[in-house]
């Protein structure tokens, strides 16, 4: 109610903005084996702060006091794909990132005729070349088992400058 009282603001329906409807799909993934072993370990690393379950050295005084902290970013991590806790894990046909995958691919061949765009977000990780990370393990299953043209699939992160990016975005909407 302050905050109302010391701002003048608008929604888009005040100002006669039309936008369009969400089309929001949920998925429902159960967890891979692995994941549920790392749930577990997890668990026990919540109540004890044994960071060896984690396979991760002991926490430091400080670490000490963010444990849940740890616990949640490794849950996300190993949410996604388990090689983003470790490289020690393969990779699973039913972790997010292959689910993703098919979905892209879905979508690709629904709207390949019309030359359709997709963007891909994710929360976690970053695309580097040359290391793995889950965007360009993402790129790697579309090409691999899905047949889409390697350059058909770009991150901006390749672009280094403004010219590199508006180049990238000028050939993505081209």
């Amino acid at each position: 109610q302050f905050y109302s009282q010391i701002t003048d603001y608008r929604t888009a329906n005040d100002i006669g903005i039309k936008r369009p409807e969400k089309n929001e799909i949920l998925y429902n993934i159960p967890p891979t084996p692995d994941q549920e072993v790392f749930i577990q370990k997890l668990m026990k690393f919540a109540k004890s702060g044994n960071a060896a379950l984690l396979g991760r050295p002991p926490l430091t005084d400080r670490e000490e006091k963010a444990k849940m902290l740890i616990a949640t970013d490794y849950a996300r991590k190993m949410s996604l794909d388990m090689r983003m806790v470790s490289d020690k894990y393969d990779d699973h046909p039913d972790n997010k990132a292959s689910h993703c995958a098919v979905n892209i691919a879905k979508y690709y061949q629904k709207f390949h005729a019309q030359k359709g765009t997709q963007f891909i977000f994710s929360d976690l990780g970053t695309y580097k070349s040359g290391e793995w990370n889950v965007y360009g393990e993402i790129k790697r299953k579309l090409v691999d088992d899905y047949g889409i043209p390697a350059h058909e699939v770009r991150f901006i992160q390749e672009a280094k400058n403004d010219k590199q990016r508006k180049d990238l975005i000028n050939g993505m909407n081209e």
